[in-house]
C-alpha cells in the first residue's frame, strides 16, 4: 500500500511538473501523432452518458497508454457518449475534448489530461411555475457535473458555470429544461407541469400507483419532513394532530414506549391499530402491552410496541388508508387501516449526493397541575398532626396522608424523626428536585447516486436519548438501511433494500400505582409536606428508610432493559412483459430479536425476597407477493387491473425463566434464585395465510373511473384437527366509483380549479389468532410416574368460528378554488362490525371452562374535513394553512345474552356494553333526590349510633311518578352501582397548521385539541384519598352544612329522605379511615377536552447566492419544540391523553408518568 502511495504520489509530481510545458507538450504530440505508431493505433468504444474516467480507463486497457490527470482540476465525472468503431486515437481524443472542453496531450506513452482556461461566473436566477409562483427545491446541475444546488424557498438559486455550459432544471411533477450558459449571468426560467407525473402521487394498497382523480376513497399524503424536523423517538407520535380521523395516543411510559393510534374508531373488540407497510412489506407493530395489561406480575412497565425501530430520516412518505375500501385488498388486515410507509432511494441523474441531519433536543416534564392541589393542611390524619406516640410506620399508607392540621408555623415529625417546620412543599418543587433535564441526539447521514440504469443510498444513524426520569433511563438506536434499484435492460426492473437496525432501552421506569414505588404513587399518595429527597435515605444496612410510595426503591431496586435486534428486507422485482401487461414478485422480511431482563432485588419492602425474569423472544413475519398488472387506454375508455397471490408465514417463539428468592441480594445470575418448574415458558405460535386477489378499474375520458376489487384469504388459524370445525376461507370484496365533474362539464374556471365526488363500498376483517380452534396438550407424570400427555386447554376449541367482518361505506368530495390556492376534502362514512369472538361460559362437565363463539355488532359513523389554503402570498412572503377536523360516534349494537348486563370490560371501569360506545366509563354515581336535590347519608364517627356527619350518598336510585323509589317486589329501593360515567372516545379532534415564509426563513406551528370524551383519573381518586387535592377542602373545619336531603335506609330498603341539618366530612367522603367507603367513581371521571400547542419550527435556509459559492446543495437550521403548553385543560392535575394501557382500556388512567415538552434543534445539509 505504501508503495502505492508513493507511486501515485510520484505520478502527482510527474503531471504537475509537465503541465506548465503544456504548449511544448501539445508539439509534441502534434509530432508524435503523425508516427506511424500512434497511425496504426485503432480504438473501439460504445459510450452512453458515461463519465469521462471511465471512458478513459477503456482508452488505457486498448491502447496500453498511460494517462494522468489531477482530479482537483479535470472533472472526470463529466458524461460523454461515443460509438466509434476503429477510429484512430487523434478523433478520440478529438471527440472527448468537443463534449468535455479538456485538452489531451500525448507524450511517448503517456497522455497528459488537463483543463482549458475558461472565465467561471456565478449564474443567478429565479425558477417559477407557470403560473408565476416561485419552485422551491428545484435541482439545479451543469450537465456531465454530478454536484448541484437547489432552489431556496422563494426559487432563487446561484450556480458557478462557465458560457458554453449547459444548465439542467428538474423537478419533480415538472418537465426537465436544460439552457445553455452565454454571457448573461441572469438566467430566470419557467417549467412546465409535468401533468403524468403529478397524477402518480398517491400510493395505495399493495403499493399500486394511481392518479388522484383515479382514488374513490380517503387517503391522506404525509411528507417525510413531518416527522424528522420535530421528531418523536417513536416517529408515529410525530402525526398527532395532523390527519382528520387519525387519534394518537402516546402515553408518557419513557422513550421508546408503545403508541396507541385508531383511524376512524374502534372497530373491534381485540386488536384496534392500523396495518402498518413499510416499501410493500406488512411489519409486525403489534403492543407487547395488548389489551388491559393483564397478566403482568408487577404491571408497572410499558414494553414497547414494533414501530420504534424505524429511522424517521429514512421516511420519503406515508400515506394513510382510512377506510375499508382503501385496503380491501389487504383482507384480514385492514379492519383498522392502512399507514403506508414509503422510504428513500437515490435519484436517477442526480449524482453522488450527501444528506447529513443532525437532531438534538432537550427534554423536561411538566409539573403537575397545581391548581387542583391543596396546601392549607399538612401531613396528619383526622385533622391531627403524627406524633411519636401514633407509631406510624414508614412502610404504611398512613404516614402518606395530608388530613391533619392546618399550615400556621407549628413545627412536625418528619418520616426522618426529625421535628421540622411544618410547611407544604409544592409540586413544582417535587419535580425540580427529582427529575433532571433529558437529551435525544439523533444523527445521521446518507449517501446516495442515481446512475444511467439505477440508484442506490446507504444510510447510517444513531439515536441516544438519556431520560428525565432518575436512574439509567434512556434509548439507544442504530439503523443501517441500504436501497439498490436497477434496470437490466429495458424490461426488467429490481428495487432491493435491507434495514438493518439495534434498539436498547435500558431502566424502563415503573407505571402506574406500582406497588415498589412509582413516582406517580408518590406523589398521589404521599402528605404534601413530605420532600421527595428526604426518600433517598438508607439505614446501615442499605434499607431505605421510607418504602411506601417511595420512587428511589423503584430506581435502585428495580431494573428493566430491553434489546431489539430487527432486520426488514424487500426484494422487488418487476418485468415488462409488454408495454402495457406487467409481472411482479416481491418478497419480504421482518425478524426480530427481543430480549428483556426484569429484576427485583430483594428490600425490607414486605413479601419481596427478590425477582430475576429474562424473556427471549424471535418474532418473524415472512410475504411473498406475486402479480399481474394491466394497463390499457384505447380512445376514450381505459382499464387497469391487477391478479395476484400473497403468501404470509408468521411465527413466534419465546422462552421465559423466572428466578425467585435470592441468596445473594445483589447477584442477577438464575443459579442465585430457586427457578420452579412452572417458572419456565416456552410458548411458540404460527401461523400462514394464503391469499388470491385481483382489482380492475375502468375508466372513461379520465374523469369517470369504476373499480371493482376482491381477495380471498385461507387461514391456517382456523384450520382445526377436527374435521369439519371450522370455515377457514373468507372473501373480501369492494366496490367504488370516481367522477371528476369539472372534466365532464367542463366547469373550470378562476373560482373551481377541480371538482371529484367519490363513493365506495367494501368488506374486511380482522386477523384471527393463531391455534383458537386448536386443542393443546401437556406432559405431564400421570402413570406411575410415566410422562403422559393430558389436554391443556381451559378454552374449548370453537367449531365454525371465523374473523370478525367490518362493512364500510363512504361518500367523498374534494374540491379545489382559485388556481388550487384554497382546497376542500370531505368524507363521511358508516362502518358495522360483526361476529366478533366472544368468551362464553360452559358447563364444567365439559371439561373446559369457556368457548369463543362470532357474536355481536358494532357501528362506527363519522365525518372527516380537510382544508387546505394558501391566504396570502407575495415575493418574499407567504403563508399556508391547514385545518383537519374529524367526528366518529360508536356504538355496540348488540352481544350475547350473557354479556347484555354486565358488558365486556377491557380495564376495571371501562367496558362495552350495548347502546353505549366501547371504551365507555361505568361506575358508581353521586345519588340525587326525586327532584334532582344532592342526597348525603349520615355517618356516625363518634360510634355512639347516631350520625353526626353526613357525606354524599352514591348509588342511582330511580324515581317513579310521585317521587318514590322504584322497588324490587320485596319493596327495597333498586340502587344501581353501575351507572354510565362517561365515553372515552373524544367527540371531535381537530389539528390547525400555519406555515409562515419570509424570504428565506420559515416559521411554522401545530394547535391541535381534542372535544368531549371523558377519562376515569383513579390518580386523582388516591390523591383525594391521601386528603391531597382540593376537593377535600371544604368542611375540614366543621362548618359546611350542605343543602339537600339525608337518606335513610331501614331494613328492609325502604329509603326515606329528610332536610339535613348535619355538617359535611370531607374525610369521611374521601378516606372514610382508609376504607373509600363513600366515594363515589363519579369524583375521579372528568372530561378530555384539551387544545394544546403541539409543535413549533422556526427555520432559516442558506440562500442561494450563498450555496452556489459553498460545496453544499443546500442548509437548514430549525429550532424545534412540541408539547409546549395547554391552551386549555379540563382535568385536574394529570394529563388528559394520559392512560395506563394502549389497548381498549385506554380510558383509564391510574396516574401516568407526567408529560414531557422537548425543544433543540434541527440541522440539515446536502452537498
Amino acid at each position: 500500500m505504501r508503495l502505492q502511495l508513493h507511486i501515485l504520489k510520484a505520478l502527482s509530481l510527474t503531471a504537475a511538473l509537465i503541465v506548465p510545458f503544456s504548449d511544448t507538450l501539445c508539439t509534441m504530440a502534434q509530432a508524435r501523432e503523425q508516427s506511424v505508431a500512434l497511425q496504426q493505433m485503432r480504438l473501439s468504444l460504445n459510450a452512453r452518458n458515461k463519465p469521462v474516467e471511465k471512458v478513459l480507463a477503456t482508452i488505457k486497457d486498448q491502447t496500453g497508454l498511460n494517462i494522468h490527470y489531477d482530479r482537483t482540476k479535470v472533472n472526470a465525472d463529466r458524461l460523454v457518449s461515443m460509438n466509434m468503431k476503429n477510429a484512430p486515437v487523434d478523433s478520440v481524443f478529438s471527440s472527448l475534448s468537443d463534449q468535455t472542453g479538456l485538452l489531451f496531450s500525448i507524450v511517448n506513452d503517456k497522455v497528459i489530461v488537463r483543463a482549458k482556461q475558461q472565465v467561471v461566473n456565478d449564474i443567478t436566477g429565479i425558477v417559477r411555475d407557470k403560473s408565476g409562483a416561485p419552485l422551491t427545491g428545484v435541482t439545479v446541475q451543469v450537465k456531465g457535473m454530478s454536484r448541484g444546488i437547489q432552489t431556496d424557498v422563494k426559487g432563487h438559486y446561484s450556480i458557478s458555470a462557465a458560457p458554453g455550459d449547459v444548465l439542467i432544471f428538474s423537478m419533480i411533477g415538472f418537465l426537465k429544461k436544460e439552457v445553455t450558459v452565454t454571457s448573461n449571468n441572469d438566467i430566470s426560467i419557467t417549467l412546465e407541469e409535468d401533468t403524468k407525473q403529478l397524477q402518480e402521487v398517491m400510493v395505495t394498497a399493495l403499493g399500486i400507483k394511481k392518479e388522484d382523480r383515479r382514488v374513490a376513497y380517503s387517503i391522506t399524503k404525509v411528507a417525510g419532513e413531518e416527522v424528522q424536523i420535530a421528531r418523536e423517538p417513536t416517529f408515529v407520535n410525530a402525526l398527532a394532530g395532523k390527519v382528520a380521523g387519525v387519534v394518537v395516543q402516546s402515553p408518557s411510559t419513557g422513550p421508546g414506549g408503545a403508541t396507541r393510534i385508531s383511524i376512524r374508531g374502534n372497530s373491534s373488540f381485540g386488536n384496534n391499530q392500523p396495518l402498518y407497510v413499510v416499501d410493500g412489506v406488512p411489519i409486525n407493530s403489534a403492543p407487547r402491552e395488548t389489551v388491559d395489561d393483564s397478566g403482568k406480575e408487577y404491571g408497572g412497565n410499558d414494553p414497547g410496541d414494533g414501530l420504534s425501530f424505524l429511522n424517521p430520516d429514512d421516511i420519503e412518505s406515508i400515506n394513510i388508508l382510512k377506510g375499508a375500501t382503501a385496503g380491501a385488498l389487504y383482507g384480514s388486515r385492514a379492519q383498522n387501516g392502512v399507514i403506508m410507509i414509503t422510504t428513500k432511494k437515490g435519484l436517477k441523474g442526480q449524482g453522488l449526493g450527501v444528506d447529513f441531519n443532525s437532531n438534538t433536543v432537550l427534554e423536561t416534564m411538566v409539573p403537575y397541575d397545581d391548581g387542583q392541589l391543596q396546601y392549607v393542611y399538612g401531613r396528619g390524619d383526622n385533622n391531627k398532626i403524627f406524633t411519636a406516640a401514633d407509631n406510624i410506620s414508614n412502610s404504611g399508607y398512613d404516614t402518606g396522608l395530608s388530613w391533619g392540621e392546618k399550615f400556621a408555623g407549628q413545627t412536625f415529625l418528619d418520616i426522618d424523626g426529625k421535628t421540622k417546620p411544618y410547611v407544604p412543599v409544592k409540586v413544582k418543587d417535587q419535580f425540580k428536585n427529582f427529575f433532571s433535564t433529558g437529551l435525544t441526539t439523533t444523527n445521521s447521514l446518507a449517501l446516495s447516486k442515481g446512475y444511467e440504469s439505477g440508484t442506490y443510498r446507504l444510510s447510517l444513524s444513531q439515536t441516544k436519548n438519556n431520560s428525565s426520569y432518575p436512574g439509567e433511563a434512556g434509548l439507544e438506536r442504530y439503523n443501517v438501511t441500504f436501497r439498490n434499484t436497477a434496470d437490466i435492460g429495458k424490461r426488467l426492473h429490481t428495487d432491493i433494500k435491507v434495514d438493518l437496525s439495534r434498539t436498547k432501552r435500558t431502566g424502563i421506569p415503573l407505571l402506574r400505582g406500582d406497588d415498589r414505588g412509582s413516582f406517580s404513587k408518590f406523589f398521589t399518595r404521599t402528605a404534601n409536606t413530605t420532600d421527595i429527597r428526604l426518600l433517598d435515605q438508607k439505614d446501615s444496612s442499605g434499607n431505605f428508610l421510607y418504602t411506601y410510595t417511595n420512587p428511589y426503591l423503584g430506581i435502585e431496586k428495580t431494573k428493566y432493559d430491553e434489546s431489539q435486534d430487527r432486520v426488514l428486507t424487500s426484494f422487488n422485482i418487476t418485468y415488462d412483459i409488454t408495454d402495457h401487461l406487467h409481472a411482479q414478485v416481491l418478497a419480504g422480511l421482518d425478524k426480530a430479536n427481543v430480549s428483556t431482563l426484569f429484576a427485583v432485588y430483594p428490600n425490607n419492602k414486605s413479601d419481596n425476597s427478590g425477582l430475576l425474569r429474562q424473556n427471549e423472544n424471535k418474532i418473524e413475519e415472512d410475504n411473498i407477493m406475486a402479480m399481474l398488472s394491466y394497463d390499457k387506454k384505447a380512445g376514450k375508455f381505459s382499464v387497469d387491473a391487477h391478479a395476484g397471490v400473497n403468501y404470509r408465514h408468521a411465527t413466534t417463539s419465546a422462552l421465559q425463566i423466572t428466578g425467585r428468592d435470592f441468596v445473594d441480594p445483589t447477584l442477577l445470575d438464575f443459579k442465585n434464585t430457586t427457578v420452579a418448574g412452572s417458572d419456565i415458558l416456552s410458548p411458540d405460535t404460527r401461523k400462514e395465510v394464503y391469499s388470491v386477489f385481483g382489482s380492475a378499474q375502468f375508466g372513461y375520458d379520465n374523469y369517470l373511473f369504476l373499480e371493482v376489487t376482491g381477495r380471498n384469504d385461507w387461514y391456517s388459524a382456523l384450520s382445526s384437527i377436527r374435521p369439519g370445525a371450522s370455515d377457514n376461507s373468507l372473501f373480501y370484496p369492494s366496490v367504488n366509483l370516481s367522477y371528476v365533474f369539472t372534466d365532464a362539464f367542463d366547469m373550470h374556471s378562476n373560482i373551481l380549479s377541480y371538482g371529484k365526488v367519490r363513493a365506495s363500498w367494501a368488506q374486511v376483517g380482522s386477523d384471527p389468532a393463531p391455534h383458537l380452534t386448536d386443542l393443546a396438550f401437556a406432559i405431564q407424570p400421570t402413570v406411575n410416574g410415566l410422562p403422559g400427555a393430558q389436554i391443556n386447554n381451559t378454552t374449548l376449541p370453537p367449531q365454525g368460528i371465523k374473523p370478525e367482518i367490518t362493512t364500510e361505506k363512504e361518500l367523498g368530495a374534494e374540491l379545489k378554488f382559485f388556481n388550487n390556492r384554497l382546497g376542500l376534502d370531505v368524507a363521511v362514512y358508516d362502518k358495522k362490525t360483526k361476529d366478533f369472538l366472544l368468551s362464553s361460559t360452559v358447563s364444567r362437565s365439559t371439561g373446559f371452562t369457556s368457548v369463543y363463539l362470532n357474536a355481536g355488532s358494532m357501528q362506527n359513523k363519522g365525518i372527516e374535513i380537510l382544508l387546505t389554503g394558501t391566504p396570502l402570498e407575495t415575493k418574499d412572503f407567504s403563508w399556508d394553512v391547514s385545518v383537519n377536523a374529524a367526528k366518529n360516534k360508536n356504538k355496540v349494537l348488540t352481544l350475547t345474552p350473557e354479556l347484555a348486563d354486565n358488558g365486556v370490560v377491557f380495564y376495571d371501569k371501562i367496558k362495552a356494553k350495548v347502546g353505549y360506545a366501547i371504551g365507555s366509563i361505568f361506575g358508581t354515581a353521586l345519588r340525587k333526590g326525586p327532584n334532582g336535590e344532592d342526597v348525603y347519608k349520615g355517618v356516625d364517627t363518634n360510634s355512639d349510633g347516631i350520625p353526626d356527619v353526613v357525606v354524599q350518598d352514591r348509588g342511582q336510585v330511580t324515581y317513579d311518578k310521585s317521587g318514590k323509589p322504584v322497588s324490587d317486589g320485596g319493596g327495597a329501593a333498586i340502587v344501581n352501582n353501575d351507572v354510565y360515567l362517561g365515553n372515552a372516545n373524544p367527540d371531535w379532534t381537530a389539528g390547525l397548521t400555519n406555515t409562515f415564509h419570509y424570504k428565506n426563513f420559515s416559521l411554522s406551528f401545530l394547535i391541535d385539541g381534542q372535544f368531549g370524551g371523558q377519562i376515569f383519573e383513579d390518580g386523582y381518586r388516591w390523591a383525594s384519598f391521601f386528603g391531597n387535592t382540593k376537593a377535600t377542602l371544604q368542611g375540614r373545619d366543621g362548618s359546611y352544612t350542605p343543602k339537600g336531603l339525608i337518606g335513610a335506609t331501614d331494613g328492609n330498603g325502604v329509603i326515606t329522605f329528610a332536610p339535613n341539618t348535619l355538617p359535611y366530612s370531607p374525610y369521611q367522603q374521601y378516606n372514610a379511615g382508609g376504607t373509600l367507603a363513600y366515594y363515589a367513581d363519579q369524583y375521579s371521571v372528568f372530561s378530555k377536552t384539551f387544545i394544546k400547542l403541539r409543535e413549533v419550527k422556526l427555520g432559516y435556509s442558506l440562500p442561494a447566492s450563498v450555496i452556489g459559492k459553498t460545496p453544499f446543495k443546500s442548509a437548514t437550521f430549525t429550532l424545534i419544540g412540541r408539547n409546549l403548553l395547554f391552551l386549555k385543560k379540563n382535568t385536574p392535575i394529570f394529563d388528559p391523553q394520559g392512560s395506563d394501557s394502549v389497548g381498549n382500556g385506554f380510558g383509564f388512567d391510574s396516574g401516568s408518568l407526567p408529560t414531557s415538552r422537548t425543544y433543540g434543534f434541527n440541522l440539515n445539509v446536502r452537498f
